[in-house]
């Protein structure tokens, strides 16, 4: 008992306060509620009640796709975030405004690449999802128009990542609140035709998410060159700079970023892909879990955002224990948030997912499954902490290549295997398949936590 209450008092002592911890945690916490997790919520609550589960199924393996390109988005300003936090932390100001300048011209032309390849390949994607001709039908040009909004949403996302790497999580935060009043102010009038707005439909959720990022983005580039205290960091307007040397240091740090988000992305995409057999209902089930859990999961996400730059930050000034410790205290406190909320989630399974369900056409099924794919939600959670933190440190490579790994070697088989047993039900078969997702991840977060015990980040460069 000594020994662990002076491991604690040392803890204590080492790295950033719980008091400054929470303090940054929170508003990024409101952030990720407010970015990823409530427009996904009220754009399913809205599509179901068009009372079609053609149209929601659409929306439902739609956003697969549209995850990966969230995660897609992340990846360069989540490289930015370390690059301009460890010259912050170095006192090196005005190679944050360069690295910002930098920033923004990759995501701007990463962001039109994809837009340009699903504006052509949107009913290819549903058709070799293998789901019915009518989703195919309402999805095509649902997805077309939303990855104009996501060219939006990566240019927002790297101008934020500047913003949060020197330190400052509460303008994001307030970003994020007026983007998502904006988009489900515009959601609702324009999927059901309300305050004298046309009923678009499935494509009003697309045309909100292009007004949501076009305002947010306005908002970002506006207090980034409006703020007196960023003067210090241009030496001239960051739009007019772009340096190939650093642009290429970025991108040699970022494609492992895009790989390893990508290998989990692309999982749900295949996950998704396992789970369409299994019909209508199974196909709008894993819509409606997927937004539960990502609601549950909402804590982790801020804690692996917050780590990046706090890492990032004590590397750049070489206290590498009070890097460990923060680490350390970031999760443990983690740990008690993601295990309250996925406790809150399975009380009531039923209450939640028929939230989903006006008609009643899915709330058994998705109800039945929900708890027992909750309970191993638990496993994702090192892993996407831990990612964070080795990504703070520069040590990408790690986590890229132990996310293709086990993905690829564990995951696609297990997955395929499942989904191909006979004689057992379509819950049962929902549950396994569903199920083999959460233990990939939990092998890659035990993998991720021997590295971190290894000390070898200590030596990563950026």
């Amino acid at each position: 008992m000594i020994s662990v209450l002076k491991k604690f008092s040392g803890l204590r002592s080492k790295g950033e306060s719980f008091d400054k911890i929470l303090g940054y945690w929170f508003p990024e916490l409101v952030s990720q509620i407010i970015l990823i997790t409530l427009p996904s919520i009220v754009d399913s609550w809205v599509v179901a009640q068009l009372g079609s589960i053609a149209v929601y199924g659409a929306l439902g393996m739609g956003s697969n796709v549209l995850h990966a390109l969230n995660k897609l988005g992340e990846a360069i300003p989540v490289a930015a975030t370390a690059i301009i936090g460890r010259h912050n932390g170095a006192l090196e100001h005005e190679k944050c405004g360069e690295d910002l300048g930098d920033t923004f011209w990759i995501t701007f032309l990463l962001g039109f690449a994809q837009f340009t390849f699903f504006f052509f390949c949107a009913s290819g994607f549903y058709h070799w999802l293998g789901v019915p001709e009518d989703m195919v039908v309402h999805g095509t040009p649902f997805l077309m128009l939303k990855s104009f909004g996501m060219w939006l949403a990566f240019i927002t996302f790297g101008l934020l990542s500047f913003i949060r790497a020197v330190k400052n999580t509460r303008v994001p935060m307030l970003v994020c609140i007026s983007g998502i009043i904006t988009f489900v102010f515009f959601d609702y009038a324009l999927v059901l035709g309300k305050f004298s707005l046309p009923r678009l439909g499935l494509l009003g959720s697309s045309v909100a998410t292009i007004i949501e990022y076009g305002f947010m983005a306005g908002i970002a580039l506006f207090y980034i060159l409006t703020n007196p205290d960023y003067k210090k960091y241009f030496a001239k307007i960051f739009l007019s700079v772009f340096n190939v040397g650093r642009a290429l240091t970025l991108l040699n740090l970022s494609w492992p970023i895009v790989v390893d988000k990508t290998t989990i992305a692309l999982s749900y995409i295949w996950l998704a892909k396992q789970i369409t057999h299994l019909g209508t209902q199974a196909i709008a089930s894993f819509d409606v879990i997927k937004n539960l859990e990502r609601m549950a999961f909402v804590p982790v996400m801020a804690s692996a955002t917050i780590i990046t730059f706090l890492v990032s930050n004590y590397l750049g000034a070489r206290d590498y224990d009070g890097a460990t410790a923060t680490i350390k205290k970031l999760y443990l406190f983690s740990c008690f948030t993601v295990l309250a909320t996925l406790i809150f989630l399975c009380i009531n399974a039923t209450y939640y997912v028929s939230f989903f369900d006006p008609a009643n056409k899915l709330t058994t099924f998705a109800a039945a499954a929900l708890t027992p794919i909750s309970l191993l939600v638990f496993f994702d959670f090192t892993q996407v902490f831990l990612a964070g933190a080795l990504r703070g440190a520069g040590d990408v490579k790690a986590v890229m290549w132990t996310r293709v790994i086990v993905c690829s070697c564990f995951f696609v088989p297990v997955s395929y295997w499942f989904s191909s047993l006979p004689s057992i039900s379509n819950l049962m078969k929902f549950v396994l398949i569903y199920g083999s997702f959460y233990v990939t991840t939990g092998i890659i977060g035990l993998v991720y936590l021997l590295r971190i015990n290894s000390h070898k980040w200590h030596q990563k460069r950026i």
